[in-house]
């Protein structure tokens, strides 16, 4: 028998059309151009997300900051009101008057920074609040209004202020730098007799919030010897 072998033709080569080989590689580059897009835009996100909860999260520190500072301003008031002979806001040991100053550097009296500015800001706010009659030594005796900036009722240029205040009592005190805290003391004054009142001491931390309000410490300047105006204290 004779063996027929079958010849098996090999297909016909497929000839690409240069049309097609556009088409094919423009929708090749497209689907990459999209997938790499998608691909950096969520890096962009999750950046813009890190950035968003890191910066949230600063804000958060700042107020927790603010808000135990307040507090421990809050708890020294309450100390020393508890330490009053007598706290009776109508007839006690503080009934004629509160004038409050800054609180200054303990080994230099004359020194004090945004930090012992606040102290007494927060202390006139606190026993103002408890129904004493507390003076603002501050207030002018006339008010500066200027266009485009504001009006203003405070001053500390002797000119401008009036020389007696009526307050029977100072409320006044000192920090101390130690360390990575600062300790606060503070006083109620018997404007008269100079006899301590009342006292309290706090022990902060010396956080971020509280190194800024202490980085423009400044010392007052020298008075002059031809300057003799000071604001009484008078009952």
């Amino acid at each position: 028998m004779m063996n027929h072998k079958r010849c098996i033709k090999p297909p016909p080569l497929i000839r690409s059309h240069p049309c097609s080989i556009f088409i094919i590689s423009f929708l090749t580059g497209f689907l990459l151009y999209c997938t790499l897009g998608r691909a950096a835009q969520g890096v962009h996100q999750e950046d813009e997300t890190e950035s968003s909860s890191n910066a949230t999260t600063v804000q958060a520190e700042e107020l927790n900051q603010a808000e135990a500072f307040s507090f421990a301003i809050q708890q020294m008031a309450n100390s020393l009101f508890a330490h009053l002979s007598d706290p009776d806001p109508s007839g006690g040991d503080l009934a004629d008057g509160i004038a409050v100053s800054s609180f200054v550097e303990l080994k230099k009296l004359t020194r004090t920074s945004s930090f012992g500015r606040y102290l007494a800001e927060q202390l006139m706010t606190e026993f103002q609040q408890q129904g004493y009659r507390v003076v603002e030594i501050r207030k002018s005796t006339a008010i500066m209004i200027q266009e485009k900036r504001g009006e203003y009722g405070l001053s500390r240029e002797m000119t401008e202020i009036s020389p007696h205040v009526s307050a029977r009592t100072l409320i006044t005190g000192t920090y101390t730098l130690a360390g990575d805290h600062i300790l606060v003391n503070a006083k109620v004054l018997d404007n008269k007799s100079a006899a301590l009142l009342s006292s309290a001491t706090m022990v902060l931390p010396r956080t971020k919030l509280v190194e800024q309000l202490l980085a423009d410490s400044a010392s007052a300047s020298p008075r002059k010897p031809e300057v003799t105006s000071l604001k009484r204290l008078e009952m």
